[in-house]
């Protein structure tokens, strides 16, 4: 079985293998609000962008393993950068959030090809927990907890 991506129904409850976009939401003064967000991670990473009318957010929560328990590879890529490219994203506004050292460590190719075709987005490295990216008060997509 493949390594798929299919749309979330929430884009404020990404799960394990899926995306969402959504309109921008403005900052509450200097407090950054989620346009998306990604249910907890536990070994998984996000990667949020914004269009390339600036207009929304879309964010991919990616897990090491498939469904059936095949491990994310250098030929799934091409998997996310096509979810990428339908959705008409900015490559400039890209970002990486999450269990990156997870990553590194058990899958290093992997990622490494990953980082390559994201054009070496800025990376957020955090533990355990609920993250997801919106918009701060000058208008930079940014992670939110």
């Amino acid at each position: 079985m493949p390594y798929t991506l299919t749309p979330a129904g929430n884009a404020l409850a990404i799960a394990e293998r899926q995306w969402a976009a959504a309109a921008n939401v403005a900052s509450a003064g200097d407090d950054t609000q989620p346009t998306i967000q990604f249910t907890g991670f536990s070994s998984c990473i996000g990667i949020a962008a914004r269009n390339n009318d600036g207009t929304d957010v879309i964010g991919i929560h990616l897990a090491i393993d498939a469904a059936d328990g095949t491990r994310f590879s250098g030929g799934d890529v091409a998997t996310v950068i096509n979810v990428l490219q339908a959705w008409d994203y900015d490559p400039l506004t890209t970002m990486v959030i999450g269990q990156i050292s997870t990553w590194q460590g058990t899958i290093p190719a992997a990622f490494d090809q990953l980082i390559a075709a994201l054009g070496n987005p800025r990376q957020f490295a955090y533990g355990d927990g609920v993250y997801g990216a919106g918009l701060n008060d000058a208008n930079v997509l940014m992670p939110t907890f």
